[in-house]
């Protein structure tokens, strides 16, 4: 069973108390330099424009010069001890908070920052058609969860779109295939097919329209549209494999149901495939989970509970799908 973000807070002492305050009272110190750091760095930058504006016209252009680069000067130099600051706190606040949030829902879990899910895990899962030309993450926790090895990171996968513009010169953009948080997890079963489970726009958009649409959209190696047999569920995810017994071997009414649950209370578009030995999900979300605040102080409940409530979700994967349930044995 997994821990309760309410837990974490509970007990005499409890994990907050005992293994968090004492990093957040270092960590608070340091995100009080960096913000007031930053603070001067603007009010710099508000003085040099005044002095642009006001004083500058007023003054020989010889002396309005000299004043205009001192204070340049002045502001790039708060400015890079403000970025240096910012990286270090950042840096910190990781590996000290963050990765003690992680020990709390299991010990046997590993934190590495600046690490990610490889992209060849990303391209394997099936999920995406589109081959990323520029990939990047952080924040992968990985290691055993109960019996079912994992692993997940904040992932942005992107392609560049080339395109004229009306005066005929090439411009380009870079689109997003996926951004937020990617999970893999062992199945235990050898899959010999892939299935796929997708967010279905089309049904909640269009209803019977948006069927036919399915029909139409196959592409790449999901060949076939799966019909399951729960309206529910159809709603929110469209289903292709190119096996149909297995498919509905593996999404039972009760994965399915534990899918839906998911979806609704998280409140994000969710993507999963089931290939091989592993199960693939991405839940999509912009927001970057695992980033300290500059402007809020960490001695907060709330504050804390956000990151608890984040690191919550992505290691609940395996207890909303079900994972560590022995049910199945590799071939």
């Amino acid at each position: 069973m997994m821990k309760s973000s309410d837990s974490f807070f509970r007990g005499h002492p409890s994990y907050f108390h005992q293994e968090v305050i004492p990093v957040l009272r270092k960590l608070e110190g340091i995100r009080k330099k960096l913000r007031n750091k930053i603070v001067l760095v603007y009010a710099l930058i508000g003085v040099l424009v005044a002095t642009c504006l006001l004083v500058a016209p007023r003054v020989p252009l010889s002396f309005s010069i000299l004043i205009v680069l001192s204070m340049s000067l002045v502001t790039l130099t708060y400015g890079l001890q403000s970025y240096s600051l910012s990286s270090d706190y950042t840096q910190q606040f990781k590996a000290q908070l963050i990765a003690s949030i992680v020990r709390f829902f299991d010990k046997s879990l590993h934190y590495e920052p600046e690490g990610y899910v490889l992209e060849s895990k990303f391209a394997a899962s099936g999920l995406f058609q589109t081959i990323p030309d520029r990939y990047r993450g952080e924040d992968k926790v990985y290691g055993l969860l109960g019996q079912t090895k994992i692993e997940f990171s904040e992932i942005l996968a992107e392609y560049k779109s080339r395109n004229t513009n009306s005066d005929g010169d090439w411009q380009d953009s870079w689109i997003t295939i996926f951004e937020g948080l990617f999970f893999v997890g062992d199945f235990n079963k050898h899959i010999k097919g892939t299935t796929v489970v997708l967010p279905d726009v089309a049904e909640r958009l269009f209803g019977g329209f948006g069927k036919w649409i399915q029909n139409i959209r196959k592409i790449g190696w999901h060949p076939e549209l799966i019909t399951l047999e729960d309206p529910e569920f159809e709603k929110y995810f469209v289903v292709y494999g190119d096996d149909q017994t297995e498919a509905r071997y593996i999404l039972t009414p009760n994965l399915m149901e534990r899918i839906l649950s998911f979806r609704k209370r998280t409140g994000h578009d969710i993507y999963l495939s089931f290939c091989r030995q592993n199960v693939y999900v991405a839940i999509s979300s912009s927001y970057n989970m695992f980033e300290p605040k500059i402007f809020e102080t960490l001695l907060s409940k709330k504050l804390v509970k956000s990151y608890v409530e984040d690191m919550k979700m992505a290691v609940g994967v395996v207890e909303e799908l079900n994972l560590n349930r022995r049910i199945w044995t590799k071939d």
